[in-house]
Protein backbone atom coordinates (compact mmCIF):
# COMPACT_ATOMS: atom_id res chain seq x y z
CA UNK A 1 0.00 0.00 0.00
CA UNK A 2 2.88 2.38 0.75
CA UNK A 3 4.33 1.86 -2.77
CA UNK A 4 1.04 2.76 -4.44
CA UNK A 5 0.94 5.98 -2.45
CA UNK A 6 4.48 6.86 -3.51
CA UNK A 7 3.79 6.05 -7.15
CA UNK A 8 0.63 8.12 -7.08
CA UNK A 9 2.46 11.10 -5.54
CA UNK A 10 5.24 10.89 -8.13
CA UNK A 11 2.75 10.60 -10.98
CA UNK A 12 0.75 13.51 -9.62
CA UNK A 13 3.90 15.62 -9.21
CA UNK A 14 4.99 14.92 -12.78
CA UNK A 15 1.51 15.79 -14.03
CA UNK A 16 1.49 19.10 -12.13
CA UNK A 17 4.94 20.05 -13.44
CA UNK A 18 3.96 19.23 -17.04
CA UNK A 19 0.62 21.02 -16.78
CA UNK A 20 2.31 24.09 -15.33
CA UNK A 21 4.90 24.10 -18.12
CA UNK A 22 2.20 23.69 -20.76
CA UNK A 23 0.19 26.65 -19.51
CA UNK A 24 3.30 28.77 -18.96
CA UNK A 25 4.14 28.60 -22.66
CA UNK A 26 2.96 31.73 -24.40
CA UNK A 27 0.79 31.01 -27.40
CA UNK A 28 1.50 33.23 -30.39
CA UNK A 29 -1.48 34.74 -32.13
CA UNK A 30 -2.19 37.63 -34.43
CA UNK A 31 -5.16 39.93 -34.06
CA UNK A 32 -8.23 39.39 -36.22
CA UNK A 33 -8.21 41.53 -39.35
CA UNK A 34 -11.14 43.85 -38.82
CA UNK A 35 -12.07 47.01 -40.73
CA UNK A 36 -10.53 49.01 -37.87
CA UNK A 37 -7.28 47.05 -38.00
CA UNK A 38 -7.15 47.48 -41.77
CA UNK A 39 -7.57 51.24 -41.44
CA UNK A 40 -4.94 51.53 -38.71
CA UNK A 41 -2.44 49.32 -40.55
CA UNK A 42 -3.01 51.08 -43.85
CA UNK A 43 -2.44 54.46 -42.16
CA UNK A 44 0.78 53.16 -40.57
CA UNK A 45 1.95 51.75 -43.90
CA UNK A 46 1.25 55.01 -45.72
CA UNK A 47 3.10 57.05 -43.08
CA UNK A 48 6.05 54.74 -42.39
CA UNK A 49 6.54 52.21 -45.21
CA UNK A 50 5.27 53.70 -48.46
CA UNK A 51 8.14 56.15 -48.84
CA UNK A 52 10.43 53.23 -49.72
CA UNK A 53 8.28 50.15 -50.34
CA UNK A 54 5.88 49.40 -53.16
CA UNK A 55 3.77 46.28 -53.01
CA UNK A 56 4.83 44.53 -56.18
CA UNK A 57 7.92 46.26 -57.47
CA UNK A 58 11.32 47.48 -56.43
CA UNK A 59 11.55 51.11 -55.47
CA UNK A 60 13.89 52.46 -52.78
CA UNK A 61 13.50 49.09 -51.03
CA UNK A 62 12.52 45.55 -52.01
CA UNK A 63 8.90 44.85 -52.98
CA UNK A 64 6.78 44.48 -49.88
CA UNK A 65 4.97 41.50 -51.37
CA UNK A 66 8.24 39.55 -51.59
CA UNK A 67 9.18 40.54 -48.04
CA UNK A 68 5.82 39.44 -46.66
CA UNK A 69 5.81 36.18 -48.62
CA UNK A 70 9.02 35.14 -46.85
CA UNK A 71 7.10 35.17 -43.57
CA UNK A 72 3.84 33.57 -44.72
CA UNK A 73 4.56 30.35 -42.83
CA UNK A 74 6.32 32.02 -39.90
CA UNK A 75 4.45 35.17 -38.90
CA UNK A 76 6.07 35.21 -35.48
CA UNK A 77 9.41 35.86 -37.20
CA UNK A 78 7.92 38.82 -39.04
CA UNK A 79 6.70 40.28 -35.75
CA UNK A 80 10.18 39.85 -34.26
CA UNK A 81 11.77 41.48 -37.31
CA UNK A 82 9.44 44.49 -37.17
CA UNK A 83 10.23 44.91 -33.49
CA UNK A 84 13.98 44.66 -34.13
CA UNK A 85 14.63 45.57 -37.78
CA UNK A 86 18.10 44.69 -38.99
CA UNK A 87 19.41 44.93 -42.54
CA UNK A 88 18.83 41.72 -44.47
CA UNK A 89 20.79 42.71 -47.60
CA UNK A 90 22.92 45.75 -46.70
CA UNK A 91 24.95 45.26 -49.86
CA UNK A 92 21.82 45.89 -51.96
CA UNK A 93 19.42 47.95 -49.85
CA UNK A 94 19.99 50.63 -47.22
CA UNK A 95 18.88 49.86 -43.67
CA UNK A 96 15.31 50.83 -42.85
CA UNK A 97 15.16 54.10 -41.02
CA UNK A 98 12.19 53.31 -38.82
CA UNK A 99 11.54 53.25 -35.14
CA UNK A 100 11.13 49.63 -34.09
CA UNK A 101 7.49 48.75 -33.74
CA UNK A 102 5.91 47.79 -30.46
CA UNK A 103 4.68 44.21 -30.21
CA UNK A 104 1.08 45.34 -30.77
CA UNK A 105 2.05 47.41 -33.82
CA UNK A 106 4.16 44.57 -35.23
CA UNK A 107 1.30 42.09 -34.79
CA UNK A 108 -1.14 44.52 -36.39
CA UNK A 109 1.11 45.06 -39.41
CA UNK A 110 1.90 41.36 -39.73
CA UNK A 111 -1.78 40.41 -39.61
CA UNK A 112 -2.69 43.03 -42.21
CA UNK A 113 0.22 42.34 -44.57
CA UNK A 114 -0.42 38.59 -44.51
CA UNK A 115 -4.12 39.30 -45.10
CA UNK A 116 -3.20 41.45 -48.12
CA UNK A 117 -0.90 38.71 -49.40
CA UNK A 118 -3.85 36.28 -49.29
CA UNK A 119 -6.37 38.85 -50.56
CA UNK A 120 -4.57 40.79 -53.31
CA UNK A 121 -7.81 42.29 -54.62
CA UNK A 122 -8.55 44.04 -51.32
CA UNK A 123 -9.12 47.73 -52.12
CA UNK A 124 -6.81 48.70 -49.24
CA UNK A 125 -3.84 46.85 -50.70
CA UNK A 126 -0.76 49.04 -51.04
CA UNK A 127 0.13 50.03 -54.57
Amino acid sequence: MVCMGKTFKITLSVFVVLATALFAVEVFSLPKVTPELKADAQEYYNNECKACHRWGRKFAAPPMKENVAQYAEKPEEMVKYLMHPTPKHPDIWPAMEITPLTEDQAKMMTAWLLYILDNPEDPGRPK
